[in-house]
């Protein structure tokens, strides 16, 4: 029997612009995913359901992707059978989904038939008044990350560079207001950056003659639990890790995003996982058919894996300039941190 080993993932997550959702990637007809959605209240029996076919599906050596829920991490949203190009999820809020095209690609399943409705009548009033204290406490914790978010969040604002026809273009861009990875983006140098990807891609990156493709995954996100990264997931699909050193997160916002596209351009099929708090900026970049990862490691998340590290301070121009702000960020991370532990 072959043997398997699940992947975690988040699909959704409070982020500083509020709840962020991936869910709705596997409803696209064009994607081919046969989508069971199900519908049901709390303890209704979902997280329940969705273990029990992760355990039959590894009994017959099947892959399986788990979905965890950021509000609630020992719990379940969704269950991903690749082989089957079958997933199932939560479909309730704060990722609610409705059937948009019924039995072609999503299935509703309800499991509303399995609660007791004459003991939830008869406790009604608590029910009500603890849904009711849930929602202002997760309006306050996603508030602090927010908070948190705006203080790490990548600013554009002194612009940023596009490829067109090979050739490298500056876009400028509005400014987004300070935060410390805005501080350290002022500092780097894009044709650095540049310079590795192209590098890197002709050492580690031979042309599949084949079409590319893109998936998006959480690999990390703000729980009940504290930050979690599912560093798991990352040796599981990748042999090698190249993991980026970059305490502000501004020289792997510029880089990732330049690996994906060649990556994608060369034909492979890239897995693109974002920030959980600033969902526009990338963390980390999985190239499976390459055997290749490439992580973020900073104070959000550390990485604890072995593999090649790099630090960010390669791709400035100058390590002085860097000196130059630390006392300021220094005071954003900590002031950020924070929030964090708050939320």
């Amino acid at each position: 029997m072959e043997k398997t080993i699940p992947c975690r993932w988040f699909m959704g997550c409070n982020s500083q612009n509020g709840f962020y959702s991936l869910f709705e990637q596997f409803t696209r007809p064009e994607e081919g995913w046969r989508c069971i959605l199900i519908k049901g209240g709390p303890g209704t029996g979902k997280s329940t359901l969705m273990k029990r076919v992760i355990k039959l599906a590894l009994q017959r050596g099947q892959p399986v992707e788990e979905i965890h829920c950021s509000s609630d991490a020992a719990s379940l949203d969704g269950v991903i059978l690749p082989r089957q190009r079958t997933v199932l999820l939560d479909a309730t809020p704060p990722h609610a989904l409705e059937p948009q095209f019924p039995g072609a690609v999503e299935q509703p399943f309800s499991l509303c038939g399995c609660w007791d409705e004459a003991l939830l009548y008869a406790r009604r009033e608590e029910i009500v008044r603890l849904g009711r204290e849930i929602s202002g406490l997760h309006w306050q914790a996603v508030r602090y990350l927010s908070g948190a978010g705006a203080l790490l969040q990548w600013s554009a604002g002194t612009g940023m560079w596009v490829s067109v026809d090979n050739t490298l273009v500056r876009i400028a861009c509005p400014n987004m207001g300070v935060s410390f990875r805005r501080l350290a983006a002022e500092t780097l140098n894009w044709e650095k950056i540049e310079h590795y990807v192209q590098r890197l891609a002709a050492r580690e990156l031979p042309d599949l003659g084949k079409p590319g493709s893109e998936a998006l995954r959480l690999l990390s996100a703000v729980t009940d639990r504290g930050t979690i990264l599912f560093h798991e997931t990352i040796s599981t699909l990748c042999e090698r890790v190249i993991c980026l050193e970059d305490p502000c997160g501004a020289a792997a916002a510029a880089l990732l995003p330049r690996l994906r596209d060649e990556a994608v351009a060369r034909g492979y099929h890239v897995i693109s996982c974002p920030c959980p708090l600033s969902p526009e900026k990338l963390d980390h970049l999985l190239i499976p058919e390459a055997g290749l990862a490439f992580v973020t490691s900073n104070s959000l998340h550390r990485v604890p894996l072995a593999g090649r590290a790099i630090h960010a301070q390669r791709f400035t121009d100058d390590g002085s300039a860097i000196k130059s702000r630390r006392v300021r960020i220094r005071f954003l991370q900590k002031t950020a941190a924070t929030l964090l532990r708050q939320a």
